[in-house]
């Protein structure tokens, strides 16, 4: 019992001393469930933490919904995007013909141009950012989306996908999308998400209060203690 006890000592020990510790991650947090073993700052913890979202390709969401509104002018096409709990966004298609942005301009949702093939509106997406996260594609990843109206209440999504890094192949999903109601959605109440403004600061203020104990002889290191859990990102996490 007394050599288990050592060995746990030790193990403690090492675990509050690893000097990957405080070293900021390899890539950039995106998941909705990925998370460090740390609440150093707000970038240890997820997008969904944030109140953000990861971007581009979109196909909905399993919590609060997700909505496109589809505005079309004489230079351009803007759509916004509303999901989840409030995490909405906007993206701005270029119509001009105007080439892509220099290779060292990296944006979170790329960079959108547009063309028109009959009634099919053509969308290359490329210069993602780092930060994007789509199956492990981040800043090679190459979207050719075609948006055609196929009834009075219905837009099909179509999306190929291209990074020679993550995949062996392009590969194309599609999404059918409902036109909803302009009388029922006359007055569109906005999704709030605060999880960014109440639950994530009390994150971060619980592990001060773990580490103020800890420096007073009152409860374990902070940095032994799992606060992930049974999160699937911990398996590949290098701080853990």
């Amino acid at each position: 019992m007394k050599r288990l006890s050592a060995f746990v000592v030790c193990l403690l020990a090492v675990c509050s001393c690893a000097p990957l510790f405080a070293e900021p991650p390899p890539r950039y947090h995106t998941g909705n469930f990925e998370r460090l073993n740390r609440s150093d700052g707000p970038e240890d913890d997820g997008l969904a933490d944030r109140c953000l979202h990861s971007g581009l390709p979109d196909f909905g969401s399993l919590f609060g919904g997700s909505f496109r509104r589809i505005v079309q002018t004489p230079g351009g096409i803007s759509m916004f995007y509303d999901m989840n709990q409030g995490q909405g966004w906007q993206r701005n298609i270029v119509m001009n013909g105007s080439p892509h942005l220099p290779a060292s301009i990296r944006q979170w949702f790329g960079d959108s141009r547009g063309h028109w093939e009959g009634n099919t509106l053509v969308v290359d997406v490329t210069n993602f950012s780092p930060k994007t996260d789509f199956f492990g594609s981040r800043e090679n990843m190459h979207l050719v989306e075609r948006w055609t109206r196929t009834g009075p209440k219905t837009l099909e999504y179509e999306v190929t996908i291209e990074d020679p890094t993550v995949w062996t192949r392009p590969w194309t999903a599609k999404q059918e999308l409902t036109k909803q109601s302009d009388e029922e959605n006359r007055i569109y109440y906005e999704p709030r998400c605060i999880e960014g403004n109440l639950g994530l600061p009390g994150l971060l203020r619980g592990r001060r209060v773990e580490e103020r104990a800890f420096a007073e002889g009152r409860g374990p290191d902070p940095r032994t203690i799992d606060n992930v859990g049974g999160v699937q990102s911990i398996q590949d996490d290098p701080l853990r």
